[in-house]
């Protein structure tokens, strides 16, 4: 009896959060929206001659990137696919149209996985120049073609576990069967779309061993291990901070401002930091409860709900990171006056002040 009441407790947890996960869903539509126009200007900004300047500030380019990438194919799935939820639901009634969702996803994540090892790289290099700033070794990371490399290296590392999500899927057209149990909040299970997906035979066979090992190794990669190093690195630095601060208080007043352009970098870290484990650690355990829980219905569809709500805020996090730079950067504030022509060029300034100098009236006293 206690079963049967256990069973249907969790499914009107399950029909609630459903309801306000509807509207989630919606929200996040307009979000990514703004996330998109965030941070095409931020990469603009960011690609400004006077903000490649150091490797921090090319990978925030990379990370500017994945963001706008997560955006962009999450507003394909909130308009143009049956089920934005469940990979295993893509249907079509074309074959090109599969395959385009099919690569929706792929997109989703391989941006998804890009913005957690940048995040961490980021924190990697700033605890690296910040512990080892008189050895030339380590100084050189501050460099903006360590920045280019680490990206670059970060892209292809996430492309490659990428391709073997993708590969998972075949495309099959007019099945018979129905479609999978999660997919009953999106469509008819028994419609009989003209293409829909399966997963292949070798992910499939024995329990789908494959599969299964695969996406918890994914999890821990692209969620669990990133999040406690993000931690990790995020007190190393406060750490190196406080030592720092407290070692040079007899310095000149001179040294204020670049102590003030370090302690700005390391708050952008802090900030991400907490905003990536709070995301992250919940969504983590979500899928790997998803993944150990599969064969319980309830859990599977109230998991599935419950990440609704977690990737609304990854796409807020996508537009927090633009934010948290023009509130917290003035180098960054000046690179905007100066694309929107409401700063005039330090050169030019320089040039017409000298000018003026040279050409104002003398007066003399007498």
């Amino acid at each position: 009896m206690s079963l049967v009441s256990d069973a249907e407790n969790l499914q009107n947890v399950e029909n609630v959060v459903n309801n306000i996960g509807l509207y989630f869903q919606r929200a996040n539509l307009f979000l990514s929206l703004m996330s998109i126009i965030l941070n095409v200007f931020h990469i603009l900004v960011l690609s400004n001659k006077s903000m490649r300047t150091s490797s921090t500030n090319v990978i925030l380019i990379g990370l500017s990137i994945s963001d706008l990438g997560i955006a962009m194919s999450t507003m394909y799935k909130q308009m143009f696919m049956v089920d934005p939820q469940n990979s295993e639901c893509i249907t079509a009634t074309s074959l090109s149209k599969v395959y385009m969702d099919i690569t929706a996803w792929s997109v989703l994540i391989y941006f998804r996985r890009c913005s957690s090892f940048l995040g961490v790289l980021m924190a990697s290099v700033r605890y690296v120049i910040m512990k080892k700033p008189t050895v030339s070794r380590y100084s050189n990371w501050s460099k903006p073609s360590v920045g280019w490399t680490l990206t670059g290296s970060v892209f292809c590392i996430s492309g490659l576990l990428t391709i073997f999500y993708q590969a998972r899927w075949i495309v099959v057209a007019n099945q018979t069967a129905p479609l999978p149990i999660t997919c009953a909040q999106f469509q008819n299970l028994n419609s009989k779309p003209p293409y829909s997906v399966i997963l292949a035979h070798i992910f499939s066979a024995n329990d789908a061993i494959i599969h299964r090992s695969y996406m918890i190794m994914d999890v821990l990669i692209s969620r669990f291990i990133p999040c406690v190093a993000f931690i990790i690195l995020t007190i190393a630095l406060l750490r190196i901070l406080q030592s720092i601060k407290i070692t040079n208080l007899t310095r000149r007043k001179s040294s204020v401002h670049h102590d003030e352009k370090r302690d700005l970098s390391t708050k952008l870290i802090v900030v991400m930091t907490f905003t990536f484990v709070l995301i992250e650690t919940p969504l983590g355990m979500i899928y790997m409860g998803r993944v150990i829980f599969d064969k319980n219905l309830m859990i599977t569809l109230l998991s599935t709900d419950l990440a609704v709500y977690f990737l609304m805020l990854v796409t807020i996090n996508s537009i927090l990171h633009p934010t948290f730079c023009i509130l917290m950067s003035s180098q960054y504030r000046n690179t905007i006056r100066l694309m929107l022509g409401l700063t005039r060029s330090a050169k030019l300034s320089s040039a017409r002040n000298k000018t003026s100098v040279a050409s104002a009236p003398k007066f003399q006293i007498t």
